[in-house]
């Protein structure tokens, strides 16, 4: 394509017409070619008849290069996309072995999901009632809905830590309340509302799966 502006501000494809099909009285696919214009400076743009407004006195166009081009190739204007990043954040280990696995389990010891265990995946985990939170204890109603506390997995140090919720309700580490970030062991106790959830590693310097990826090799 080789996009052109003629004498009266109209683009069109020099490569296709020999000159503006608009001047000319027609378009690639219909004579009636309509275009936003400006009436007024500060008035609201309106749709016209190009073919209706003399060149001499049209009022200034407020057309876009992307409603240019497709009016050079006879297509109806559309409206602009916005410029955005559509892609979902890929997590560390599904970027690097390509899917999620499982880096450790809280197992409830105490409360409405005594017995039940809870997964854990690479980064943040948080803990809350709601069923979008990554550790979901439904049925205890002492526990906030969302981030009440979350539980980290640091891949590339291979650690664990406890952290403060973004609720006003407390959670704590082996009965100590946690006010900042702390490393959590094996077998250690996370106490959220009423309910006490044992630390179980999967990942750690013994075994993790940056490992596991390169023994398969």
């Amino acid at each position: 394509m080789n996009l052109v502006k003629c004498a009266n501000g109209h683009f069109y494809d020099e490569s296709r017409y020999d000159k503006c099909p608009h001047c000319s009285g027609g378009a690639i696919r219909n004579d009636n070619v309509t275009v936003p214009i400006l009436q007024n400076a500060g008035s609201d743009a309106v749709t016209t008849n190009l073919s209706a407004v003399p060149a001499a006195t049209a009022p200034v166009q407020s057309v876009s290069l992307q409603d240019a081009v497709q009016s050079a190739v006879g297509n109806a204007p559309v409206a602009a996309s916005k410029a955005g990043d559509d892609q979902q954040t890929v997590s560390f280990y599904k970027k690097t072995i390509g899917s999620e696995p499982v880096v450790g389990w809280l197992v409830c010891v105490e409360g409405a999901h005594f017995g039940e265990d809870f997964r854990l995946k690479s980064g943040r985990n948080f803990i809350g009632r709601g069923g979008n939170m990554d550790v979901v204890i439904a049925n205890d109603s002492a526990v906030s809905r969302e981030r009440h506390a979350a539980v980290v997995y640091e891949p590339k140090g291979h650690t664990f830590l406890v952290m403060p919720g973004e609720s006003k309700e407390l959670c704590y580490l082996n009965d100590e309340v946690v006010l900042t970030p702390k490393e959590i062991k094996v077998n250690d106790k996370l106490t959220v509302g009423d309910s006490k959830l044992m630390f179980i590693p999967c990942c750690g310097l013994a075994f993790n799966w940056d490992m596991a990826k390169k023994e398969e090799k």
